[in-house]
């Protein structure tokens, strides 16, 4: 008995060591991203966004506090491929979005700077809002099962292709200078499967701009013309999971595992005080 005991702690510290080398190493690689993924990204003819795969959910209650560091992409007069209507200033309409995920749904957590919301309309499109475009297939199939146009309004609703939906999990908080949404989208309305790290999906978003009611007053697009129907004109989304993520769910895993094996060696000791008969 004591032979497997000591079996198992030397396995453990072994793991154990291994992912702390890990870890290390990992710290030397800010970007999170492998030599081989860094190659393929490049290759990509549209700009990208990575999303990160998160050790724990996000609360979706439109608090961005909780989201890890990560990459994000900035939508304004600048960055937008399309661009109508008149903006003054990145106070005036802009966003930062950040995207994660894990095996069952796609997160984003999108800050609007927007000096005025106004959501006045029926329409969804002509208030204060974003719309998000998702090619889940990435196959430039605009009408697909895997295809997606989710429309977020200042005010809180949501719809898919102007149809309102609860197939997906949304929250907006407004504030001064502006509002924040956290969406959470089931991977099984973009994916068959579950993705892993190198999934690819097509994406862009749209942000719309209306001070004065009626409709919209300026509209950005970061990727394409239109977040609905030119999905070959989407950009990436490109399914990534850090290093340095990886080696916290496995410590966190040894944890466990370590709390497992006391229990076990806590049994064997209470066997090896048993007399035979």
């Amino acid at each position: 008995m004591k032979k497997v005991a000591l079996i198992l702690l030397i396995v453990i510290g072994a793991v154990t060591i291994g992912i702390r080398v890990l870890g290390a190493n990992a710290k030397q690689t800010p970007s999170g991203v492998t030599s081989v993924q860094a190659q393929a990204y490049q290759m990509l003819s549209t700009r990208s966004l990575h999303s990160i795969r998160l050790v724990s959910a996000p609360v979706i209650d439109g608090d961005l506090s909780d989201w890890p560091a990560g990459e994000s992409i900035s939508l304004n007069r600048q960055t937008a491929f399309s661009f109508s209507g008149q903006i003054d200033s990145p106070a005036d309409l802009s966003a930062i979005i950040r995207s994660g995920w894990d095996q069952q749904t796609l997160y984003f957590a999108i800050g609007v700077s927007n000096d005025v919301i106004v959501t006045d309309s029926s329409d969804v499109w002509r208030d204060d809002g974003v719309e998000i475009g998702l090619d889940g297939l990435n196959d430039k199939d605009a009408w697909g099962l895997d295809d997606h146009q989710y429309t977020l309004v200042a005010d809180g609703r949501t719809t898919d292709r102007s149809v309102p939906t609860g197939d997906i999990a949304a929250s907006v908080a407004t504030h001064e200078g502006g509002y924040d949404i956290e969406v959470a989208i089931p991977i099984s309305k973009l994916l068959p499967g579950v993705p892993i790290s190198g999934t690819v999906m097509g994406f862009t978003i749209g942000l719309h701009d209306d001070d004065d009611g009626d409709n919209w007053d300026a509209y950005l697009i970061w990727e394409g013309t239109n977040t609905s129907s030119s999905p070959e004109e989407f950009g990436s989304l490109i399914f990534t999971e850090r290093l340095e993520d990886r080696i916290v769910a496995l410590e966190a895993k040894i944890i466990q595992l370590e709390q497992q094996v006391q229990e076990l060696l806590a049994i064997l000791s209470e066997f090896e005080e048993l007399t035979p008969p």
